[in-house]
């Protein structure tokens, strides 16, 4: 059972989940409740990839380093039935995005890294130059951001 301050913290941030890349299995938002309780954090050490932090006593996917491979090690993990293999999504809850400022194809100097690592072909270039991503396949694993040189790929969460 969740003490009732702990609750009210979480009400009383701005939207505590607003702005944050969860792990792939989870229901709903709120369930990430139960997490302040698990003095394990099972789910940050099976990432194989090292992408789950803890936020908030929270799991948080932090790109930069790498992306999410969808491997379900950290819902096998989750002892607070958090994350379960049935809730498993396609798709991260975030959007990719290319920052055209940022971007070296956007800005005529060849550069394929975003293209090379996806395994989805979700990024699509007009000829050698201005990538775009094309949400119906981007799972927003992540990849993309842990290669480009220039920072371009930036998320938003949804």
């Amino acid at each position: 059972m969740i003490d009732k301050s702990k609750r009210n913290l979480f009400r009383r941030a701005s939207s505590p989940f607003k702005s944050y890349v969860y792990p792939p299995y989870f229901e709903k938002k709120e369930d990430f409740l139960k997490c302040i309780e698990c003095e394990n954090k099972d789910c940050l050490i099976s990432c194989n990839e090292k992408i789950i932090q803890i936020e908030n006593e929270i799991p948080i996917i932090k790109f930069g380093i790498n992306g999410c491979t969808f491997c379900d090690e950290c819902a096998k993990a989750c002892s607070k039935d958090v994350l379960k293999l049935e809730n498993k999504k396609a798709k991260l809850n975030c959007e990719m995005i290319i920052n055209p400022k940022k971007c070296i194809a956007w800005n005529q100097t060849i550069c394929f890294s975003c293209q090379d690592i996806c395994e989805e072909f979700a990024i699509i270039y007009n000829g050698m130059f201005n990538p775009v991503i094309d949400e119906e396949k981007c799972t927003s694993c992540g990849f993309c951001i842990s290669v480009c040189p220039t920072n371009a790929i930036e998320w938003k969460a949804i």
